[in-house]
């Protein structure tokens, strides 16, 4: 499934409006019988991306590979990840974290989880592991200055913005991080990347080319597939999440 146009990411509390999905496998399991429901947002297998909310009861997975680079921004419950050395990663509601594409890890959940993901599986990745062990975001890291938009779209002045990468494949076209901007409007044009947001501060406006908009806030979470008419306006300061893949197709 792909779309056109941006998608709000609901929350899906008490998992209303997710699907059944199939059973894990045993042979994966250390314990439990994992009850799954979800729902895919994009769903793009040729890309190798996936973006949607995931939900589950209490089970304990093998340690095991990652088989995809995986996004996750924890929606209700918590979860211990567990790394082959020894590194324990501790997550809970609110929390954004990454799994790299490799890293040998397993995931354990005493009760209830429900989690917005993002996966990327590039045919063309390493097998080697892009980072090595599990990223757990840090909402406080510093941001550093970096570049804004065109200056051609804008309608009005220039924004400062910075950012903070905490994450990039070892292809560099899987990055997940931190950014921020000033208020600022920029015309609705086709988006160059596919990126998922989830807003930490502030609130934004986006509207497209044919007079639509839709208006998003602090801890609301939306996906932008690649080549959506996209216009952004703010009127306060913004802070979000990104996770974007700049990929071909």
């Amino acid at each position: 499934m792909t779309s056109a146009r941006w998608m709000r990411i609901f929350a899906h509390a008490r998992g209303e409006g997710l699907d059944d999905w199939p059973a894990m496998p045993a042979a994966d399991l250390v314990s439990g019988a994992p009850v799954q429901y979800g729902r895919y947002y994009f769903n793009a297998p040729k890309l190798g991306l996936s973006v949607g909310v995931w939900s589950s009861s209490a089970y304990e997975r093998k340690m095991k590979p990652a088989a995809a680079d995986e996004f996750g921004l924890v929606l209700d419950g918590s979860a211990t990840i567990t790394e082959a050395n020894g590194h324990v990663t501790e997550i809970a509601q609110g929390d954004a974290f990454v799994i790299p594409r490799g890293v040998e890890c397993a995931w354990k959940q005493t009760g209830h989880v429900r989690k917005v993901f993002v996966t990327f599986a590039s045919a063309k990745a390493s097998a080697k592991p892009s980072a090595s062990h599990v990223v757990k975001l840090d909402t406080s890291a510093r941001l550093e200055p970096c570049g804004g938009p065109d200056k051609s779209l804008l309608n009005g002045p220039e924004p400062r913005c910075a950012e903070h990468v905490a994450y990039t494949d070892a292809g560099g076209q899987f990055t997940v991080g931190l950014w921020s901007a000033t208020p600022y409007d920029r015309k609705a044009t086709p988006f160059p990347r596919y990126e998922l947001m989830h807003f930490l501060e502030g609130n934004v406006d986006f509207y497209d080319d044919a007079g639509g908009s839709q208006g998003f806030q602090a801890g609301e979470t939306v996906f932008v597939p690649k080549g959506a008419p996209l216009g952004w306006r703010s009127h306060r300061d913004v802070k979000k999440i990104f996770v974007i893949l700049s990929a071909e197709g």
